[in-house]
């Protein structure tokens, strides 16, 4: 069963520093004081990360400007999506009535895992994992929903033109990701390990992140805790393989969660300045069995 991830054994040393161009968010709220979907105004250069609150929660989540190879800026999540964030997603507890949810045609819930997901080793502050690489999609469309954003998972282009500015080395690679040989086979907790040059943590390590090729496949990057360390590089990639789902006893199988893959989590980014998407997912009504 495949679980390594595969990479080159070379490391480019680190790039300039991300030229940080941040933007405020801004918007008149609704009329219940809920600022999904507030109308945008400019957006005004920062040097700092940004923090976005997520609506009818008291969650939020920071956000780093990194520019990218063509000099336009994209905000990166400055950790692992985490399991108090997805759960929200995933329970709708963000909804004041869950019978009739403000989102419905609008949002795509997974259906609710059959077996303990975090598998005990830690909720709070841990990275969530185990979700498909559809979940992790629509978790996206969610909190863009929420915020009033854009957020999508990184192409894999994106990801690692990321990761090369990231300043990984063999060097400073154990003081800044969880691997085989510092974790005890298991996820470690939020910011535990230096950020890396970008501000960014557990980039490479902890677990995979789900990012799309250019071709609109699934793809994981980064590494996990189950690798050695000199694999952690900016070119770890992993395909999808059945084998992650194997132990699932429904049929079909969960197009939601992945029963055998405890390494594998999300870390969105953001698009500077646009709204959030307009076309509607199919409802959850018609895609969320399973």
């Amino acid at each position: 069963m495949p679980r390594s991830f595969h990479s080159t054994l070379s490391i480019k040393g680190p790039y300039a520093a991300a030229v940080c161009v941040a933007l405020a968010m801004a918007g008149a709220a609704a009329a219940d004081g809920d600022r999904e979907n507030a109308p945008r105004q400019p957006e005004v250069a920062s040097a700092a990360p940004i923090t976005v609150e997520v609506p009818k929660t008291t969650l939020s989540i920071e956000l780093v400007p990194v520019t990218m190879p063509d000099g336009s800026t994209l905000l990166v999540t400055r950790r692992e999506v985490e399991w108090p964030l997805y759960d929200t997603y995933v329970h709708g507890l963000d909804q004041e009535s869950p019978a009739t949810p403000d989102d419905a045609g609008v949002v795509t819930r997974p259906t609710k895992p059959y077996i303990n997901m975090d598998r005990g080793w830690g909720h709070t502050n841990y990275p969530a994992m185990g979700m498909s690489h559809l979940a992790a999609q629509e978790f996206c469309t969610w909190l863009g929903h929420k915020t009033g954003r854009t957020f999508r998972l990184p192409t894999e282009a994106e990801w690692e033109a990321i990761a090369e500015q990231s300043g990984a080395t063999p060097e400073n690679i154990d003081a800044r990701a969880w691997h085989l040989g510092n974790t005890s086979d298991t996820t470690e907790g939020r910011a535990l390990k230096e950020p890396d040059d970008l501000g960014l943590y557990d980039l490479l390590g902890n677990v995979g992140e789900w990012c799309t090729t250019e071709d609109g496949k699934a793809i994981v990057r980064g590494g996990s805790y189950m690798d050695e360390d000199y694999l952690l590089t900016p070119k770890a990639r992993q395909k999808p393989h059945r084998s992650w789902n194997s132990t699932d006893p429904q049929i079909p199988k969960s197009k939601w969660w992945l029963a055998d893959c405890t390494w594998v989590g999300i870390r969105p980014v953001c698009v500077p300045g646009d709204p959030a998407p307009a076309e509607e997912p199919a409802s959850a009504e018609d895609t969320s069995t399973n």
